[in-house]
């Protein structure tokens, strides 16, 4: 009996430590589906299946990460933030409204057992009426490159994919250490990374996704001694006085799209100031627009193509 006992006892602590390996996996059974329990980057505890198979995505990213770890939706957002090949892929799904403005008629009707939303306050707004229609949502962000990285591994979990998962998550990983090593040996650049929309233009701060991939790469980003409004800021009105002092060695511009408003208030307001002028990125010829599908949203999985890019504007002499 005494045998039989610690028998059972052994039993119980591998199915324990099993647990905790599993990353505190959660596993309930609620109208016969299996379920999990997820925090999000939010820091909501949400039970959703376990391997959902009717997810909607309310955003480019996600919808892309989602693929990425071999996943597939039943409805989409309104975007052509992404590439070629995925829309090609989802052009047949049905779209539920731009990410700012989800149609919540179109994703309660479609059904969906998990919604993959953003952490922001329009889609924070929508939990009362998901929750009341029992739908579980994930508030995701992805601040920073490891952020990408994760998210993915933990949608090859949701999918049962994560082979596939790894496999993305190793082909992004080879295109980044191939850019470091790129720029490695080389002084570090000066970099000002400017966020520009009709109504203003900003300074990128490191805290930024572009922030994180120029700091990433060695380069140091002239703006990090600038103090955000909240701790949620990524960027600083721009100021071309603090900017001709710090003299920038690369500046680099992130746009809203093709927004032609954006490009003549550039030309008037920056491109014909003195200060402007005498900056050495100008006079070098060292002033980049960066493309809008990588950098004015998150790229997703094209994070290494971005990386890359990074890394030819800031050391275009390459390794020594």
């Amino acid at each position: 009996m005494i045998k039989l006992t610690k028998w059972l006892m052994l039993v119980l602590l591998i199915m324990s430590l099993a647990f905790l390996f599993a990353g505190g996996k959660q596993e309930k059974k609620d109208a016969g589906v299996l379920k999990r329990e997820m925090q999000d980057f939010s820091g909501r505890h949400v039970l959703v299946p376990e391997q959902p198979q009717r997810v909607i995505a309310l955003n480019a990213s996600n919808l892309d990460l989602y693929y990425a770890a071999g996943g597939t939706v039943i409805g989409r957002p309104t975007t052509v933030a992404l590439s070629a090949e995925l829309l090609e892929k989802i052009k047949e799904i049905p779209q539920v409204g731009e990410t700012s403005s989800p149609n919540l008629e179109n994703l309660v009707a479609l059904k969906p057992d998990l919604v993959l939303g953003v952490d922001v306050a329009f889609h924070h707004a929508l939990l009362p009426v998901l929750e009341k229609a029992g739908i579980p949502i994930l508030l995701q962000a992805l601040p920073d490159y490891p952020s990408v990285l994760r998210t993915i591994t933990s949608y090859g979990t949701l999918t049962g994919n994560q082979d596939k998962a790894a496999e993305s998550v190793a082909r992004i990983e080879k295109q980044v250490q191939q850019a470091k090593k790129w720029c490695e040996g080389k002084p570090p650049v000066r970099v000002l990374v400017i966020w520009g929309s009709p109504e203003s233009f900003s300074m990128a701060l490191p805290t930024s996704f572009t922030g994180n991939l120029v700091a990433m790469l060695g380069a140091t980003n002239i703006s990090e001694s600038q103090t955000p409004v909240t701790a949620k800021m990524s960027v600083v009105p721009l100021s071309l006085e603090y900017v001709a002092k710090e003299n920038p060695d690369v500046i680099l511009l992130i746009t809203h799209g093709a927004d032609e408003r954006v490009n003549e208030k550039f030309k008037k307001e920056l491109a014909t100031h003195p200060a402007w002028k005498n900056m050495g990125a100008v006079k070098n010829q060292r002033v980049h627009k960066l493309p809008y599908s990588l950098f004015a949203v998150n790229p997703g999985t094209q994070v290494g193509t971005a990386v890359e890019l990074l890394a030819s504007l800031l050391y275009p002499e390459g390794k020594s």
